[in-house]
């Protein structure tokens, strides 16, 4: 199918919650990484995140603390390499208690989605992402089974009514469909957003297809070579891993298309994958592991980094007519 590419767009900020995916956790379970942990913890290999903050707030954001990062020296890097700027340590609330942490200031990272169209009406998203930094989530945080949400971007609601006229110039369409809105608070209330639903199984909309690889982030893939080693491996055992995920049409996947607000952040756009087939691995630290399904796993040679979400153009405008209106109610709220 040929995509006529038509736009360009920066994006504010891009999270991928390859942690989220047991497909992924199983893959490297099988060929010998003991993720998240070893029973005696003295190995810790958590899946990656892959986060990338390059624009959209409007205060200073507030440093990240060590417990939150992927250390660089994981993957063999140093700070100074990737231009973090070490800022001492400072105290955090981690539940009911406060603790000191180390605290790092990151430089600006920038992601764009190039946005296009085939001839069946279909929209696809293509992230090109320049920029970004590796955490992860405490072993105790990890509970695979209650996300549903876990790769999302947000663009600057500014290009919403961008976006409304490049679908209608680009696949006629005039009329929205009626769709119901969803509020989904997040974070503890820290993020607010509306989606709008198709009621396909309260997902959004649904996915025409979608391909993330986390082997195409580089500092990822430096990252599992290294952890190869601490976990008694061959670093070319990496090169057999299958780590792109692609559509698979017997998981329940969705687009929740719609848009957002978060703390310290202008009002947004947001488009988020999510998925609730449930399923069950054989874990590490626990026997059975159970989460969510997300999709197929592929084997990828890394070479053209793309990752890309495709959606039916109609769907996609009817969800952004649904919820454009909650801009205000998220403004004044």
């Amino acid at each position: 199918m040929v995509v006529r590419w038509v736009k360009r767009y920066p994006v504010d900020s891009l999270q991928i919650y390859f942690a989220a995916s047991m497909e992924l956790q199983e893959e490297l379970i099988i060929h010998g990484f003991q993720v998240p942990a070893s029973r005696d913890g003295k190995i810790k290999t958590p899946l990656p995140i892959i986060y990338s903050n390059f624009r959209g707030w409007v205060k200073e954001p507030e440093p990240l603390t060590d417990e939150r990062l992927i250390p660089p020296e994981w993957y063999g890097k140093r700070v100074e390499e990737l231009g973090w700027i070490y800022l001492g340590t400072i105290l955090v609330q981690r539940g009911k208690r406060r603790q000191r942490r180390n605290a790092f200031r990151l430089p600006q990272e920038e992601v764009y989605v190039d946005v296009g169209f085939d001839d069946e009406r279909r929209m696809y998203f293509k992230l090109d992402v320049k920029g970004y930094h590796l955490e992860r989530t405490s072993i105790r945080e990890i509970d695979p089974g209650k996300w549903n949400n876990w790769a999302m971007f947000y663009l600057d609601a500014e290009y919403l009514d961008d976006l409304l006229h490049l679908i209608q110039s680009q696949c006629g369409i005039v009329f929205a469909k009626p769709l119901n809105t969803v509020l989904e608070s997040l974070q503890g209330g820290k993020e607010r957003t509306y989606y709008a639903s198709t009621e396909y199984k309260g997902l959004g909309i649904p996915v025409e297809g979608f391909s993330l690889c986390i082997g195409c982030f580089e500092l990822a893939l430096e990252y599992f070579k290294y952890k190869a080693e601490e976990n008694g491996l061959d670093r070319d055992v990496v090169d057999t891993l299958k780590l792109r995920l692609e559509y698979d049409p017997n998981v329940n996947v969705g687009l929740k298309v719609g848009v957002a607000r978060i703390v310290g952040k202008r009002s947004q756009v947001m488009f988020k994958l999510a998925s609730n087939t449930p399923v069950k691995i054989k874990g590490v630290l626990e026997p059975v592991v159970e989460g969510k399904a997300r999709g197929r796993l592929t084997h990828c040679n890394h070479e053209r980094k793309e990752h890309t979400i495709a959606a039916d153009a109609g769907l996609v405008y009817s969800a952004l007519v649904a919820t454009k209106p909650k801009l205000k109610v998220l403004s004044t709220s």
